[in-house]
């Protein structure tokens, strides 16, 4: 802003009016960019800050659990190896309110952790029956671990384990499939066995789709797994294994870890040139048996099933149990049910068995190959002719488990294979439960119809004969005595004249005579009414007609309970 140059004053006017006068002039606002400025910077600062913060911050992801104890927002690690990678940033629930959702951030540069197979569980202090794991988080607190995957497909969204898997995917070795029909006493982490070594550990199990059969995944530590062939053998060890033959009793058991959570035993046969068998490659499948015999049992095909009607009861024969000829296991029981025709007819008992022939024919000679479709039925026939049957018994008089035997019966009533029927029906004998039980009936039936109260009436009839006869030798013995008397008094008046000879003889006649009253006497002490052999001939009768009662008796009971030959009675209450 100038003043300008003073006027001259017109006349009149006040010195005031003689100063010069300001002249104002419109200011430049050229300071308008300073005041942007700040908001500019401040701008540009939080920018690159959120860059570098974006650029720094590590891969985000998701967990889901069925269950948040011990994980804390902003507290909880994430470890690898024991190395923290990375932190818990929050913890919700899922929308159904089913599951806790863990979102965690991982240190920079980790995305290629985040695949497809990559695990994650929460380490907390646990007690199972394989041992006590995480007590260090007594102290430090529960933390997430993860075991990285192989996969090549990226993920950020996974299902957490509810328990820490026993393997990881950095521990040498491999993995196999076994099937079992059922899991037994098996459990996650039982051990695998190698010659009574443990060489590793069952690590998952679960159901078949059709529900036939279970799966079960083990373990195998490396080196032992190129053990592993497809010749292998595997067989559930659990328990105690107990036989008696006659070499005696043998227990065998793997450990006593076995028996408390089971175990998984393989064998691998050698080869008949010795050279070893190719490794299995991971995941190959096998067959679980269940034990050592089993799992050594060779395959069977071409097994043909029969069907068996027994008369008596079949309790003690279970679905399974062997079908022998002559020691040699040739097949086994695969049902069991009975054989309803009518209400007027008996109902038998139907088993159904499945032979295989293979198992009869002769491995020392040269096999005759018959292929002729008949040829199995002309075989049977054959031997069906010369006596061939079916009969149950007893393998175990302890358990009463019953067995089907087959053999050569040379007394069985002819009879042929009804091949019409599905599955074809084989003849049948008696088993020797029924034959001993038929034996006894037969017995009863006996002694029913022998005449015992008659015989002893006949028998009083014969005694009371003899009590008369005695009396009357009694009485003949007095007449005796009498004449003896006269006798003896004529002799003594004829004493003197009597010739010596007469005097001897009289004497040997008393002495015969003094013998015969004595063997008369005894017979009539021994026939006589109150005497022994009466008593006694009349307890026997009495015992013979009890005995005859108590068999009849026993034949009805075992009629109605033949298993009480083996078990004995049973008491009351059962």
């Amino acid at each position: 802003m100038a003043a300008e140059p003073p006027a001259s004053p017109p006349p009149g006017s006040s010195p005031l009016d003689r100063l010069p006068r300001p002249l104002i002039e419109p200011h430049a606002h050229r300071s308008i960019w300073l005041f942007w400025l700040i908001p500019i910077v401040a701008i540009l600062a939080g920018g690159w800050l959120g860059a570098r913060t974006l650029l720094e911050r590590g891969p985000q992801l998701t967990v889901r659990f069925r269950s948040g104890d011990g994980v804390e927002a902003g507290k909880t690690r994430i470890k690898y190896k024991d190395v923290n990678i990375g932190l818990v940033k929050a913890v919700d629930l899922s929308e159904d309110h089913s599951q806790v959702v863990i979102s965690a951030e991982l240190n920079k540069g980790l995305e290629s952790v985040l695949v497809e197979d990559t695990k994650f569980w929460v380490v907390r202090p646990r007690v199972a029956a394989t041992g006590v794991s995480g007590l260090g988080t007594l102290f430090s607190g529960a933390y997430v671990a993860l075991d990285i995957g192989k996969s090549a497909t990226r993920q950020r969204d996974f299902i957490g384990l509810e328990t820490p898997p026993l393997v990881t995917t950095d521990l040498p070795g491999r993995q196999f499939v076994l099937r079992a029909s059922d899991l037994g006493s098996l459990e996650i982490g039982s051990p695998v066995y190698f010659r009574r070594v443990p060489v590793g550990q069952v690590v998952a199990y679960g159901m078949e789709a059709d529900g036939s059969s279970v799966t079960v995944r083990v373990f195998i530590n490396e080196p032992y797994d190129r053990f592993v062939t497809r010749d292998t053998r595997f067989w559930q060890a659990s328990g105690l294994d107990v036989s008696l033959d006659t070499s005696g009793l043998k227990v065998d058991m793997q450990s006593l870890t076995s028996i408390v959570i089971g175990a998984v035993a393989f064998e691998t046969p050698a080869l008949p040139d010795g050279e070893p068998a190719p490794e299995s490659p991971p995941n190959s499948r096998f067959r679980l048996a269940s034990d050592r015999s089993d799992a050594y049992r060779r395959p069977e095909t071409g097994g043909s099933d029969y069907v068996m009607l027994f008369k008596g009861s079949v309790r003690g024969l279970n679905i399974g149990a062997p079908v022998d000829f002559r020691g040699i296991v040739v097949g086994e029981v695969t049902d069991i049910r009975t054989n309803f025709v009518s209400p007027d007819k008996d109902i038998d008992m139907a088993v159904t068995m499945r032979v295989y022939p293979e198992r009869l024919r002769a491995t020392y000679r040269v096999p005759v190959h018959d292929s002729s479709p008949d040829r199995e039925r002309r075989v049977v026939d054959a031997m069906v002719k010369r006596g061939f049957r079916a009969q149950l018994r007893t393998g175990n008089l302890l358990t009463g488990q019953l067995y089907i035997a087959l053999d050569f019966f040379s007394q069985a009533a002819r009879a042929g294979v009804a091949w019409n029927d599905k599955p074809p029906e084989f003849p049948t004998v008696p088993g020797t439960l029924e034959t001993l039980q038929q034996s006894l009936l037969n017995v009863v039936a006996k002694l029913d119809r022998f005449p015992i109260e008659a015989l002893g009436e006949q028998s009083q009839r014969t005694l009371k004969d003899v009590d008369q006869a005695v009396n009357r030798a009694d009485t003949t013995l007095d007449q005796l005595g009498t004449t003896l008397q006269h006798a003896d008094a004529l002799i003594g008046q004829l004493d003197k004249g009597v010739a010596p000879e007469l005097r001897a003889m009289v004497q040997e006649a008393r002495r015969a005579v003094d013998a015969a009253n004595r063997a008369f006497s005894s017979i009539g002490g021994t026939l006589g009414a109150q005497s022994p052999l009466q008593s006694d001939a009349r307890a026997a009768l009495t015992e013979v007609s009890n005995a005859a009662r108590s068999l009849r008796v026993l034949a009805d009971y075992l009629e109605r309970h033949p298993e009480s030959l083996l078990r004995g009675k049973p008491k009351d209450g059962e």
